[in-house]
């Protein structure tokens, strides 16, 4: 297979920044070359069983890793949606939970004991039984840092996230585990039950989250760390309606409608997910016919395609923040007031009119605006170049500003941030007007950026947020409760609640079953989020996905790209 060739953009001049600003910060690099012709691609060495059975979609990065226990970017997920399957899954188009690996499901009346019926005559790819030892050995797995297939070098982040903390661990040093979940137990063999240690309202939407898919313990514990990666043997075994048939690294991975599948059988039989790094590469691709879709679409290219009559724009709903995230643990952003002087220095009005073609509205809240929990009447950090000076002057009062802050920048495009690269030049000029000299940083995205913006090693950085389920806790408790170390970093990379009163107002809130209540604590939440501003709300965007005219059955939906019922025509 030919090299698939990175071809930039053209540098993008901050013109427009300075009308807007008054001033625009010098680029941090030189302009790359000018675009060369797209070339034709050859497909993996696995041949399609035609054009038409073949679906080709088409995206900016590589998988990171096809376990989704372990990933937390969409890239990765994009692909495992197929692989894998979890107790619940979403009903299509929406966040309501419906069954899935398990048919039917009852909890005790406190909350505390929920017991699945699992589906029957389920197998993995691999040919082993799906049954409730598998399951608790997943669950298991997932919750024990001592399990030996618990990786030490894999991190678990979403488990964290979900589930509030690991078997015995006691961050909070309260003297009881940070987590609410007690064990996972096989009743018979087509029966489990999930014991909780308090109750835990979002527990169904969280099940069905891509990242508790369950894996083949044969295939794990034979694969061992490599599971997942290139280097597995296997790679990935699971339930899902696809299983993989290839993964050429850093260029495509093909999926393959899997024979024995317990549902419907998929619309189209093979799935390519070829990687084209550079957005506009990937419209011609499209426009040319080398390619069925693509996600991560540049706005400029937007226009183009609702010209072409050859290609459709789909937009799904809105579900995501892009935000300015702080890290309180380096100065000077433990202050309040240093905080508060970006917040109102930044045009986050003009960020929309710039940098994006009409799909993106400012955000106001850490959360969308259509999902329950959240306020609208919060107060709104208005662009106020003198209201920002005087609350730098405060700043400097309290605070040595460093001479040079580290800003983390997106190296690739995201779908709440199509202009990653202009979109950090536009916020680094900015701060440049109150003083404060941002130097941006763009490493490598998935070996290098996460994992140092997770640790603590950035001053300041760009990044986002899309909501896995539906529910509010998905976005404010995996910021504030403590199991994201980017806002807040002890020296050994070790998240801190950025203010115990919202962490304490949003675990209670996960354990409430009245939805009225629930509401007004996250409405609560939000209050305090803008009051303490941990991070700074920039943008939701209804990201676009582009399909040729041809392909059908693909439904938008606010939390995962499922392609499994789409066709060529």
């Amino acid at each position: 297979m030919s090299r698939i060739r990175r071809i930039e953009r053209p540098f993008l001049s901050l013109a427009i920044c300075g009308l807007m600003l008054g001033a625009c910060a010098e680029p941090t690099e030189p302009p790359p070359p000018a675009p060369e012709p797209s070339s034709a691609q050859d497909l993996p060495t696995t041949a399609p069983l035609t054009d038409m059975n073949r679906l080709i979609f088409a995206h900016p990065e590589d998988a990171g890793k096809l376990d989704p226990a372990d990933v937390t970017d969409g890239e990765s997920l994009l692909i495992t949606w197929h692989l894998y399957e979890g107790l619940t899954r979403y009903r299509p188009g929406t966040t309501e939970v419906e069954p899935a690996l398990a048919t039917s499901w009852e909890t005790s009346d406190d909350g505390l004991v929920w017991t699945f019926t699992l589906r029957e005559g389920v197998t993995f790819h691999d040919g082993t039984p799906f049954d409730a030892d598998a399951v608790v050995w997943n669950f298991e797995r997932w919750f024990d840092t001592a399990h030996p297939q618990h990786f030490a070098d894999w991190d678990f982040t979403y488990w964290a996230y979900m589930f509030q903390g690991y078997k015995d661990v006691d961050d909070n040093e309260d003297g009881e585990p940070d987590t609410f979940f007690v064990s996972a137990t096989a009743v018979d063999p087509t029966t489990v039950t999930l014991t909780l240690s308090r109750p835990n309202a979002p527990l169904l939407q969280n099940l069905a989250m891509g990242n508790f898919g369950f894996s083949s313990p044969a295939a794990v514990q034979a694969s061992g760390s490599s599971y997942g990666t290139p280097n597995g043997d296997p790679i990935v075994a699971a339930t899902g309606p696809y299983r993989l048939a290839g993964w050429q690294a850093g260029e495509s991975i093909l999926i393959e409608a899997n024979p024995d599948y317990w549902g419907d059988a998929p619309e189209t039989a093979e799935i390519e997910f070829r990687v084209i790094p550079d957005g506009s590469t990937r419209y011609l691709a499209l426009a040319s016919g080398e390619i069925d879709g693509m996600n991560q679409v540049n706005p400029e290219d937007i226009e183009s395609a609702n010209e072409n009559a050859d290609v459709q724009v789909v937009l799904e709903p809105a579900n995501n923040v892009g935000y300015l995230g702080f890290n309180q643990a380096r100065a000077p952003w433990g202050t309040l007031d240093c905080r508060l002087a970006v917040a109102h220095a930044i045009d986050r009005e003009a960020i929309i009119q710039s940098l994006y073609a009409g799909d993106a509205e400012v955000a106001h809240n850490m959360m969308p605006p259509k999902l329950w929990g959240y306020n609208a009447n919060v107060e709104r950090f208005e662009y106020d170049l003198e209201l920002a000076a005087s609350y730098m002057e405060a700043c400097t009062a309290a605070e040595q500003i460093p001479d040079e802050v580290v800003f983390y920048v997106p190296p690739i495009q995201r779908f709440y941030y199509p202009k990653p690269k202009e979109l950090g030049e536009f916020v680094q000029a900015s701060l440049a007007q109150i003083g404060i000299n941002a130097q941006i940083k763009s490493p490598d995205w998935q070996p290098v950026w996460l994992p140092d913006v997770r640790e603590g090693k950035a001053d300041i950085f760009l990044l986002g947020w899309g909501g896995d389920n539906g529910d509010p806790d998905n976005f404010l408790c995996q910021f504030f409760c403590g199991g994201d170390a980017s806002f807040n970093s002890d020296a050994n990379g070790t998240g801190i609640p950025p203010d115990a009163a919202l962490d304490t107002l949003l675990r209670e809130a996960a354990t409430l079953s009245d939805q009225a209540e629930r509401q007004a604590r996250y409405e609560e939440a939000n209050v305090l989020i803008r009051d303490s501003v941990p991070a700074l709300p920039l943008v939701h965007r209804s990201p676009p996905l582009l399909f040729r005219s041809n392909v059908t059955g693909y439904t938008p939906s606010p939390i995962q790209t499922i392609l499994s019922g789409v066709s060529k025509n």
